[in-house]
């Protein structure tokens, strides 16, 4: 089971057509060369975490990325993505950049370092030739001088999730090992990122719920221990973490998603614009993707 974000928002709320998602085969892995507890572990969020001081990310297409200090605190962070959903991230920013919990696993032992900066993107992203061959590169070089060895890539909204993805398979073509923790189960069925783990919990939430940082850790821990276990040549797959956004098993959160979506017109309508964009963009790639894989190497 899982939220299907077309039949309960993108139709009946928003007014439009289904999220499309390009169908990739599954990616080529870069082998982790060292132990999860010997890594250095960098992070990529697409929720356009930043802090006032640096420029406000742009809401679609902004293919430019925010560095954040691991030593700076959350009190003043801010959110570039206007999407209904980064109201979680409002109340707990580590739900959407979880810097808190990265640097609390670094000091249980899950892994040898958190690196010095986190990639911060907005990920309503369509332009995703120039995502895999412009900016993919430069974001390898940033990890690549801070000794990074593994990346956990954290989208955001639906959107996002198709942009990460394509990124992700971009990082990890350049030799940079890489997984994602993902909420949105038929996007990251089709984009395949690599070394993919899959929470049942709210967009907007994908390292925990919020004010739980103890299940935040748990989370996050769970993801990058999957996945370190994963070998190149095993079949690519989609693993499931084992926890429930209420102990009881409901689900009422996702009338709690629904809701979100429905409440602020202002914001609804910039969704909506940004899902015709996209699907504009992504009929360019929809029939083609082996093509696409092999010219913009992800």
């Amino acid at each position: 089971m899982h939220f299907d974000f077309d039949a309960k928002v993108a139709g009946p709320v928003l007014h439009g057509p289904a999220l499309e998602a390009p169908e990739f085969d599954a990616p080529e892995l870069t082998p982790l060369t060292k132990p999860l507890a010997e890594a250095s572990v960098g992070l990529i969020v697409t929720s356009g975490a930043y802090y006032p001081e640096q420029m406000r990310l742009g809401e679609r297409n902004d293919l430019s990325y925010r560095l954040l200090s691991r030593h700076r605190e959350l009190t003043d962070i801010l959110f570039a993505h206007k999407t209904p959903i980064r109201q979680f991230g409002l109340a707990d920013p580590n739900v959407a950049y979880p810097r808190d919990t990265m640097v609390d696993l670094e000091q249980a032992g899950v892994f040898a370092h958190y690196a010095e900066n986190a990639v911060s993107m907005v990920g309503s992203i369509s332009r995703y030739e120039e995502l895999a061959t412009e900016t993919a590169p430069r974001i390898v070089d940033e990890f690549a001088g801070m000794d990074v060895d593994l990346v956990l890539v954290v989208p955001f909204c639906p959107q996002c999730h198709n942009a990460a993805g394509v990124l992700a398979r971009a990082l990890e073509r350049r030799g940079l090992p890489t997984t994602s923790l993902t909420t949105l189960y038929r996007h990251a069925m089709a984009v395949k990122p690599p070394r993919a783990t899959f929470l049942d919990f709210p967009l907007g939430c994908p390292c925990g719920r919020p004010g739980r940082p103890e299940q935040q850790r748990e989370i996050v821990r769970a993801a990058l221990e999957t996945v370190a276990a994963q070998g190149v040549d095993e079949p690519w797959q989609l693993h499931r973490l084992p926890f429930q956004w209420d102990e009881d098993g409901s689900r009422d959160w996702e009338q709690l998603v629904v809701d979100l979506y429905r409440v602020d017109d202002q914001i609804r309508g910039t969704v909506r614009g940004n899902l015709g964009a996209h699907g504009e963009n992504l009929s360019s790639i929809n029939g083609n993707e082996k093509e696409f894989a092999i010219r913009c190497a992800c």
